[in-house]
Formats: C-alpha cells, structure tokens, sequence
C-alpha cells in the first residue's frame, strides 16, 4: 500500500504540474491572440499600396483586374481575337515605369523589348499571362522594402505597356518566307516547309540510301550556325535514319540529285525546347539551304 504521506505527496506534486502546464498553455494563448491583432510592417505597407493601386485607377474611371503579385491591371485598348502567348513565343513590346503616386517616369526604353514567354522574367511579366496580342494596358504593382531611383520603398509601381505583338514560331516562319518571296512547295501536317528552288532528276531516294548534302544551317534572322557550303566535304544522310533533327530528315527524302532546296520547320521537329548546347536556343525555328550532291 502507498502510505497516506507519500501520497498526498504525489498528489501534491500531480496539482503542481497541471498547474504549471495550464499556465504554459495560458501564456501561449495570450501571446498568439496579441500576435494576431498587430499586424506586420509589410502588411499595413501592402493594404496602403493596395488602396493607392485602387485609387489610382478610380481616378482614371477604370475597373483593374486583381493578377497573382498583387498587382491590378487595366486594359487601355483590347483585341478579343488576339491570342495569348504561350511558351516560346516571341513577345515584342513597349513599356514605361513610372512612380504611381507622383507619376515621376523611371523608365521608358525607345527600342521594343523583344523576348521569349517563359525565358524572360521582367517586373511585369505577370501581366503577360493575360495579355492578348494586340492589347495595350496599363498595370499597377505594390511596392517593395527596396528602394530605387525615383521609387522610394513600398511605393507602387505603374507600367504602361503598348504596341504589343504576339508572334508564335509558325507566324514567323510565315513572315519569313513571305519577306523572302519563297513559294512553298509543300508544307506538312507537323510544320515542315519545304521550299524547292532548283529542280533535281531522277526519283527521290529510297529508304536506306545514302545523301551526300552541302547546306547551311540559318535562323530566321539570316545568321548562319553551322554548313558546309564553303568547305570541300560534304555531309551525309542515311534516308530514314534518325541521325539528324526530324525536320532535316523529312526535309531531305523530298529531294532530288542535284536539286537545290530551303527547308523552314519549327523546334518541335527540330532542337525543341531545350535547344542545342550554347548555339541553338530552345524553341528556335531553323533554316537550312540544301544541295543534293549525290545518292548512293
């Protein structure tokens, strides 16, 4: 049996650290209830920019869109049938920063910023998401802790962009051929143009023949990345072998001896999104002018 001391020790003991645990628990409770009802620097900053983002456009008589920064935006000009840009598509545009509140101007480039959707990540290229082509809009951000010239910290920004375009890979391969005054002899279901500019004889080669090609390898800018049309060698193709990018091997067992050819495809039947090493960018369409030297 416990004796009667022992155990009115123990109890003593037991009343002590339940008391000692609620007043832990106490302490907790109080502290998290005064945490929740002061709120942070950064919050009361960002609710104040919120309201002057708000205000701003009020003023203007517009009705912003909430984006996920925090951000509102506004269309100044719309195109219902513009597209959105998607990954890899070329973006071309102009922008100008200014200071919300005083309308002090930051930046304002005279060239168009020209870039990649997904490779580029400008201050406002939230905003871009939900740009079609064709539309104009003017974009209000919050303010950070940081601080710039004309901005001091936690003033929101305005960004005005303009003349923007939307130019997926096959509009600019359209445009080039269309720049180059090409005739497209056959354009395939996956993207290939091909484009014959001297006729060649006899069959066009069957699988399993050997091509001896001189080519040079362009974008659509006109800058050369590979050939070897000032070099005495000449490159050889195996017809349905998968040693060269899809839209050269397609592109190839069109052609004929001695005929001479331009091929246009876009990366998914050439370097894709990943692109090759440092010479070829992902999502890069590709020129090539072809001679066929001789089948075997």
């Amino acid at each position: 049996m416990i004796r009667k001391e022992r155990f009115f020790r123990l109890e003593h003991m037991m009343i002590g650290s339940i008391k000692k645990g609620f007043w832990a628990v106490l302490a907790v409770w109080t502290m998290s209830s005064c945490l929740s009802n002061v709120e942070l620097a950064d919050e009361v900053k960002a609710k104040e920019n919120q309201a002057q983002i708000l205000a701003y456009f009020a003023k203007q008589n517009q009705s912003p869109i909430a984006i996920e920064n925090g951000g509102y935006y506004a269309l100044t000009k719309s195109n219902s049938t513009g597209e959105l840009a998607s990954k890899g598509d070329t973006l071309r545009l102009q922008y100008e920063l200014s200071n919300l509140v005083t309308g002090q101007v930051i930046e304002s480039p005279k060239d168009p910023l020209v870039y990649q959707f997904g490779f580029l990540n400008p201050i406002f290229a939230r905003l871009m998401y939900h740009l079609k082509d064709g539309e104009e809009a003017v974009l209000g951000l919050p303010g950070t802790s940081q601080s710039f010239d004309g901005l001091p910290a936690f003033t929101p920004l305005k960004v005005v962009v303009k003349n923007y375009s939307v130019r997926s890979q096959n509009d600019r391969i359209d445009e080039f051929i269309v720049a180059k005054k090409y005739k497209v002899t056959e354009r395939t279901a996956e993207g290939l143009r091909y484009i014959s500019l001297t006729p060649g004889t006899g069959d066009v080669p069957a699988a399993g023949k050997v091509v001896k090609l001189k080519y040079t390898g362009r974008f659509l800018s006109g800058v050369a990345f590979d050939g070897n049309m000032a070099r005495t060698d000449s490159f050889s193709v195996t017809i349905g072998s998968s040693q060269t990018v899809a839209g050269f091997s397609a592109g190839v067992s069109k052609m004929r001896l001695g005929e001479r050819a331009v091929l246009v495809f876009p990366s998914s039947l050439g370097y894709g999104e990943k692109g090759s090493s440092t010479t070829i960018p992902g999502f890069t369409p590709l020129v090539f002018e072809i001679y066929v030297a001789k089948i075997q």
